[in-house]
């Protein structure tokens, strides 16, 4: 009986499983076989071996767009997760205006990327811009600049929209993981005298740890391979200050027609993300606690 279930459990995972290969695990290795190669649109591929990489290494705005991606990556955990926890919790605790709330920080996930960078670009405005105005305002005119033209400002001006953007859906994974905690235990915790702070660190941080790791894991690959609303608001400037490894990818193989040395961008990207993903995966590896 159990034999048989398992070959029928084969069978019905076996279209799926050829469906995951064909459209993922194959063009991956395409892709990576490409970086061998010195190809264009229309011509034929040249093989180069490891040449892509040794030039990519050494090209200062391959290093800069790698550590741009990080600080992107560190700048979008730093906001989303705190954030999302927070407002997950607000409404968890039905505070007034809960509902509205819960939909207002939703809103930016339903919104295009375009959408986002229109705003945010007029936001940052250096003559009309809602910040600038802000800063005018409160006696802070000397802080005020071109947000998104100047090299020194336009990578934190885009991960503080990035950050924005996604905080909704952060706080949508903690409120169902703080909806899936039996409310006996706040009760039990509350008859124990654990209220306030002294609850949400004992009683309900620990319970969702799990799901801080789970999304932990899904800011750092996110980021890896951001590219849509930084292109939309800088297209990686000025002067390749506001660039990660997603918008160096776009301009060497669409712009450029180096259709290898991308691949071999791409072919990066997929290590560092497969690095992060597993190295988070054993540092948070722990057994999960039990409801009841």
């Amino acid at each position: 009986m159990i034999r048989n279930l398992r070959i029928w459990s084969l069978i019905f995972l076996l279209p799926g499983l050829a469906l995951f290969i064909y459209i993922v695990v194959l063009p991956t290795i395409q892709v990576i076989n490409s970086s061998m190669y010195n190809w264009s649109p229309g011509q034929v591929g040249t093989f180069v071996g490891l040449n892509n990489f040794t030039q990519m290494f050494a090209d200062p705005s391959f290093r800069d767009a790698l550590l741009h991606t990080f600080v992107l990556l560190i700048g979008a955990m730093i906001i989303q997760i705190p954030l999302g926890f927070i407002f997950a919790y607000l409404i968890f605790r039905r505070y007034i205006g809960s509902a509205f709330f819960q939909t207002v920080f939703f809103i930016p996930m339903v919104l295009s990327s375009v959408v986002i960078a229109l705003l945010w670009t007029q936001v940052y405005n250096q003559d009309f811009g809602l910040l600038n105005s802000l800063l005018r305002a409160v006696g802070l005119g000397d802080l005020t600049r071109p947000w998104l033209g100047d090299s020194s400002s336009s990578l934190i001006s885009v991960v503080v929209v990035v950050g924005w953007q996604y905080v909704g859906l952060y706080m949508l994974i903690f409120l169902a993981a703080l909806q899936r905690i039996p409310h006996s235990i706040f009760e039990a915790a509350e008859i124990d005298g654990a209220v306030g702070v002294r609850q949400l660190k004992s009683i309900t941080a620990p319970l969702v740890i799990d799901t801080l790791k789970l999304s932990v894991i899904l800011v750092v690959t996110g980021a890896v391979q951001y590219f849509n609303l930084i292109w939309a608001m800088t297209q990686g400037g000025p002067a390749n200050s506001s660039s990660v490894l997603a918008s160096y990818m776009f301009i060497k193989g669409l712009q450029e027609s180096r259709l290898g040395y991308a691949g071999a961008v791409a072919t990066v990207m997929l290590v560092v993300n497969l690095i992060l993903a597993i190295g988070l995966q054993r540092v948070f590896r722990r057994e999960p606690l039990e409801l009841g």
